[in-house]
């Protein structure tokens, strides 16, 4: 088990703990790299980064940045990244790795919180173009996870989900089928790329609302 499994589920009860701050908190004491999100080889996140190559978003979104690693492989001169992380620690990391992004500390379960935060964004940043909402093996350690997606949708143009779902998941999103059928519900889904021996998942998809 990786060292920071601990931090995310409680596997012997099936239990979601997501003590996030403390896992980045512990991660050079313990040494271990979350999510091994310094590893830009794993497959779906070359299919994410592929299929983003096409478009050229204006304002980018990053939910669930952690410490940047990822998020940074998402801005261009010309566009405007924000990295989102329920933790500060992960945060500061992020801002001290990569200066030309800004990074802040939310808790995108508050749904009303983040559609402000969101509008707020926008309005500061969008000067024509797309945006796109990016989240990476995030989704699953959110209890409102399809709320999420509605509200990304009332404000986003685009959505990119990248995602690991286990065969027996302790987490919120339990299947790939219900992960698809409900963005479908908001979005038009341009690509769906299931790989079925890692459990990974990427969609990418344009809202019906905007």
């Amino acid at each position: 088990m990786a060292g920071y499994h601990k931090y995310v589920f409680d596997a012997d009860k099936r239990e979601f703990v997501g003590s996030f701050e403390e896992m980045y908190q512990n991660e050079q004491i313990d040494n271990f790299d979350s999510w091994h999100q310094e590893d830009s080889r794993q497959l779906q996140r070359k299919i994410a980064l592929s299929i983003l190559e096409e478009y050229n978003f204006q304002s980018i979104v990053d939910v669930g940045s952690g410490k940047g690693a990822l998020t940074h492989l998402l801005k261009k001169r010309n566009n405007q990244v924000i990295g989102l992380d329920i933790s500060p620690t992960a945060v500061e990391q992020a801002k001290a790795r990569f200066p030309d992004i800004q990074f802040s500390s939310i808790d995108v379960n508050d749904s009303d919180k983040f559609e402000l935060f969101l509008k707020d964004f926008l309005k500061s940043h969008v000067v024509g173009g797309g945006s796109l909402i990016f989240t990476a093996e995030c989704l699953s350690y959110l209890s409102n996870w399809k709320d999420f997606i509605q509200v990304a949708s009332r404000n986003i143009d685009y959505l990119m989900v990248s995602l690991f779902i286990p065969k027996d998941p302790i987490g919120f999103v339990k299947t790939a089928k219900e992960l698809e059928l409900e963005i479908c519900k908001h979005y038009e889904i341009i690509e769906s790329v299931y790989l079925a021996k890692s459990g990974f998942i990427v969609i990418f998809g344009k809202s019906h609302a905007i």
